[in-house]
C-alpha cells in the first residue's frame, strides 16, 4: 500500500509538471486559436451582450423552433464560456485546483488498476493505452461531434489528454507492480 501512496504522489507531481511544460511552457498547443481584431474592444462586447458568467451557445434554445432553425442556417453560430470577472492570468486558486484535479486523476486510476487486478506492468501500460482512447473518443470526439469544437484546437487536448493516461499508467505501473511482486500474489 505504501508504494502506491508514494507512487500516486510521484504521478501527480510527474503530471502537474507535465502539464506546465505542455500548457505553461509551449506556446504549441494554442496554435489553433484565433485571435481577434482588437481584444479589448472585443472584451467591452462581451460585457455588453453577456449578461452574467456562465455557458452560452449561439443561438439560444429558448427561440421558436422554426426561428432556431433559420439562426442556426443564417449563421453564425458559437459555444461561448464567459467569466465577466476579471482575473490574474496565473490565478494561484486555478493552480492549486488543477494540481487537486490531477490527484484526483491519479487516485482514480489506481483505484482502476486494483480494480482490473493489474499485476504485471504491461497491464498497467495496455490498461492506461485503453483507458486513455476511450476518454478521448468520448471526450475530445464528442467535443468534435457535438459541440462542433475546431479540429486545430482538440488535436492538442487529444493529445495532453492521451499522454496523461500513458504516463500516469505507466509510472503507477512501476510503483502498483513492484508492491504486488512482493505482496506474493
Amino acid at each position: 500500500m505504501k508504494k502506491t501512496i508514494l507512487g500516486i504522489i510521484v504521478t501527480t507531481f510527474a503530471l502537474y509538471i507535465w502539464g506546465f511544460l505542455y500548457w505553461g511552457v509551449s506556446s504549441i498547443p494554442y496554435s489553433g486559436w484565433k485571435q481577434t481584431a482588437d481584444d479589448e474592444q472585443t472584451q467591452q462586447m462581451l460585457a455588453e451582450h453577456f449578461p452574467e458568467s456562465g455557458v452560452y451557445f449561439i443561438p439560444g434554445f429558448n427561440h421558436e423552433p422554426e426561428e432556431l432553425n433559420r439562426l442556426f442556417e443564417q449563421g453564425p453560430t458559437g459555444f461561448v464560456t464567459i467569466s465577466l470577472e476579471g482575473r490574474s492570468q496565473a490565478d494561484p486558486a486555478i493552480m492549486i485546483g488543477g494540481f487537486v484535479l490531477t490527484l484526483l486523476i491519479v487516485s482514480l486510476m489506481a483505484a482502476m488498476f486494483q480494480v482490473a487486478g493489474a499485476r504485471e506492468f504491461r497491464d498497467f501500460a495496455r490498461l492506461s493505452l485503453v483507458a486513455g482512447a476511450l476518454a478521448v473518443v468520448t471526450i475530445d470526439g464528442g467535443d468534435l461531434i457535438w459541440w462542433q469544437a475546431p479540429i486545430e484546437w482538440k488535436v492538442w487536448q487529444i493529445i495532453y489528454d492521451f499522454t496523461v493516461f500513458l504516463i500516469a499508467g505507466h509510472l503507477l505501473g512501476i510503483f502498483m507492480k513492484q508492491e504486488s511482486a512482493h505482496s506474493g500474489s
